[in-house]
């Protein structure tokens, strides 16, 4: 008697061999979207915007708009207010590279001053200065090199302009597509509509609120002195994505020009205040306004931004928390990984209460 073959594919495998075999397929994909990273990075961005930005176009459908026109306007309305975003930029990073050789001597003086205090101190610190990379000149160097990048990123930002065309053009369709592709399986809908709904809400909420602390830091850099006050003002917006460390990021540029171009009173004056109106927007206005629009563990996050900056560049960090939002969605939908989303969640486990009935056009 011949031996029974056996019909289910899974039995033949140990459950350490399914879980190595997992574990080697996401391996290959986290590959292919590193290597893919330059590409990748401005199709997510956009993705982002086009969530945020949906729901103006489809208000102004509801108004009486055909979609081709209410698709239209806010193509238009969108590549205008990017267009102004990345012009302001560039500008902004073609000045500094032009003045930043001229800090070169505050630069040294500064580093005379702290020389000169650090050498009352009981052990000897004169080798810190004989370093190469502390060098006025090789500080320079550092920064004409960064901007330098940044510059050319800003000037490729025309690969996410029109990504984010095309996708707002096939946002007038998509809903009506999904339903019809999926339809039979209602959950299926219902869990991609709520994704979008978080990503929606949490792009919009964060730009709203990293708007208005931008503006206000920006108002005050002006108010003191401090050079490209804009720059950094258009930086805290950016990085006011960037959960946790994104605030302590925009901090140190506008710090570190005060410190260069005033002294340390001003610059410590920068650090106090751009901390205080950080905590206020964050901690005092948005809780105000809006309820728990992540729910991620602080945990998460921090490790979420360490990995998608990692694996996609700076553009993962900026889309880092809407990702795990993504993969905490996609685990909730198998039994299998319901717990690893359940630790991923701040909150633990909770009812979710589905629609299971949602109409074509999303609503």
């Amino acid at each position: 008697m011949g031996p029974e073959l056996n019909d289910d594919p899974r039995g033949s495998l140990s459950p350490l061999t399914r879980m190595l075999i997992g574990l080697a397929s996401a391996v290959a994909v986290l590959a292919g979207m590193r290597v893919a990273a330059p590409i990748l990075g401005p199709v997510l961005i956009a993705l982002m915007i086009t969530l945020a930005w949906s729901p103006g176009s489809d208000w102004l459908r509801r108004h009486g708009w055909r979609p081709s026109l209410a698709a239209l306007a806010g193509i238009v309305l969108g590549i205008t207010v990017i267009a102004l975003f990345v012009v302001l930029v560039w500008i902004s990073l073609i000045q500094l590279q032009g003045k930043l050789p001229d800090y070169q001597p505050r630069i040294a003086a500064l580093q005379e001053v702290v020389q000169q205090q650090l050498a009352d101190l009981p052990f000897d610190t004169s080798g810190i200065w004989t370093s190469e990379i502390l060098q006025p000149g090789a500080i320079i160097g550092y920064g004409l090199t960064l901007i330098r990048r940044l510059t050319q990123t800003a000037g490729n930002m025309l690969l996410l302009v029109l990504l984010m065309a095309f996708m707002m053009i096939e946002s007038t369709r998509f809903p009506q597509k999904m339903y019809k592709a999926m339809g039979s399986r209602s959950t299926t809908v219902a869990n991609l509509t709520r994704f979008g709904e978080s990503i929606r809400s949490y792009v919009a909420i964060n730009a709203v609120f990293g708007l208005i602390a931008a503006v206000i830091n920006t108002v005050f850099l002006l108010a003191i002195g401090v050079d490209f006050a804009v720059l950094w003002g258009v930086l805290s917006f950016l990085l006011s994505f960037v959960p946790n460390i994104g605030f302590m990021i925009a901090l140190v540029p506008p710090a570190m020009m005060a410190l260069v171009e005033f002294g340390f009173t001003r610059s410590i004056i920068v650090i106090v205040v751009y901390t205080v109106i950080n905590f206020f927007v964050d901690n005092v206005i948005k809780p105000r306004f809006v309820g728990a629009t992540v729910d991620l563990s602080p945990l998460v996050v921090v490790v979420s931004l360490l990995f998608w900056g990692w694996l996609l560049g700076p553009m993962g960090a900026l889309v880092a928390v809407p990702l795990s939002i993504g993969v905490k969605f996609f685990l909730e939908s198998f039994e299998e990984s319901m717990w690893i989303a359940h630790l991923m969640s701040d909150a633990g486990p909770k009812p979710v209460v589905i629609n299971a009935n949602p109409s074509p056009d999303g609503g």
